[in-house]
Parts: C-alpha cells; sequence; structure tokens
C-alpha cells in the first residue's frame, strides 16, 4: 500500500514542476515599471515594443554573471529611447537549480519593454 502513496506524491510534485516551469509561467516576478506615465499608471504605460525575454545565469554567487546589453530601444540612427518595463521572473525550476548548486548556479527570466520614440520636433522646410 505504500508504493501508490509514494507514486502520488512524486506525481503531485512532477506536476507542480511542470506547472511552474511553463514558458511565461512566473513563480515569482518582480515588476519595475515608470510612474507618471500618460494619465498616470492607472491607464497603463504606453511601451513602444512588446516584451522581450531572456535568461540569464549567474555563477559562483554571483562572480560570474551574464549581463543583458539592450539593443532594440533605439531607432536606425542610433538615438536610444529607453526601456519603459522590466521584469525579472523566477520559476520552481530555476529555484531548484539554484538550491541544489548551493547558489552556484543560479538562473533568472529578465523581460523588458521600450518606451515609445520621441516625437520629431522643429519646422519643416
Amino acid at each position: 500500500m505504500a508504493r501508490p502513496t509514494r507514486l502520488r506524491k512524486r506525481l503531485s510534485v512532477l506536476l507542480l514542476t511542470a506547472a511552474c516551469t511553463v514558458q511565461g509561467s512566473a513563480c515569482y516576478t518582480y515588476h519595475v515599471y515608470q510612474i507618471g506615465g500618460p494619465n498616470g499608471r492607472e491607464m497603463g504605460n504606453q511601451p513602444g515594443t512588446e516584451w522581450r525575454y531572456k535568461t540569464l545565469n549567474s555563477f559562483a554567487w554571483g562572480a560570474v554573471r551574464q549581463d543583458l546589453p539592450v539593443d532594440n530601444c533605439q531607432l536606425a540612427n542610433g538615438q536610444r529611447f529607453g526601456i519603459e518595463e522590466v521584469k525579472v521572473e523566477d520559476n520552481l525550476a530555476y529555484t531548484l537549480a539554484t538550491v541544489l548548486t548551493l547558489g552556484l548556479w543560479a538562473p533568472v527570466r529578465v523581460g523588458w519593454r521600450c518606451a515609445r520614440p520621441p516625437v520629431p520636433t522643429g519646422t519643416l522646410n
């Protein structure tokens, strides 16, 4: 009789792990955004791009880390216009990897959206 109970426990852990590792599903999310945008945050930010995501890794308790250079928040002429929102997400698989390696490896998923490009000003010739 003990065998079916173990099987149920293992199945429950497997289902929980699968639920938390699905792309886009995060167990922990930190959302950083610009306040005071058009009509305040309640009306929602008005980003210029869709969400882009990348998984970053840190090794040896942060001594070696993978940084994220953002290259899509600029115009064709190289003019930069900033990041509107950032999300940092951690799921069960990432947490387990960090715990099982005692912090030697710590992955995290980062997402960002760019602000709207600046409105051209000046006079037309």
